[in-house]
């Protein structure tokens, strides 16, 4: 019964994961191929933190890119809303840490390393956007 509901909550994991990568981002392309080839616990955390680590990158890489092109009041305020987003973002990880440590087995371990990317990942595309904006021709 455990290994079947395991199954059952591994599958409605995949299905946001294919859902959100039906936009053709490469990281949630990679994310979704990692975890079909290795679907057991450990391995979707280690193609999770994978892709943590890939978002995260991409959102450094996009807050440069945007740090280059504003000007002094854009960089200020940039700046002072990325150190306010990494407040949120510590305090919603500290958040889903308490919430998860209420659920027993280890089928909830990739779920929770999800919502933390999934965090990362919303800002890397916010100020992707931003940049997009500010560089359209």
């Amino acid at each position: 019964m455990t290994n079947k509901l395991f199954f059952v909550l591994i599958f409605f994991i995949l299905i946001p994961i294919r859902v959100l990568s039906q936009d053709n981002n490469p990281i949630d392309k990679e994310l979704t191929e990692c975890m079909d080839k290795n679907p057991s616990t450990m391995g979707l955390l280690e193609c999770i933190d994978i892709a943590y680590q890939k978002w995260d990158d991409e959102l450094n890489t996009y807050y440069k890119k945007l740090t280059n092109i504003l000007d002094d009041e854009g960089k200020t305020n940039l700046k002072e809303a990325q150190r306010k987003w990494i407040e949120f973002r510590d305090l919603e990880f500290k958040n889903i840490q308490s919430i998860y440590s209420f659920k027993e087995g280890t089928m909830y371990l990739p779920m929770q390393a999800l919502d933390k990317m999934e965090i990362v990942k919303k800002r890397a595309n916010e100020l992707g956007s931003y940049y997009i904006l500010l560089t359209e021709m």
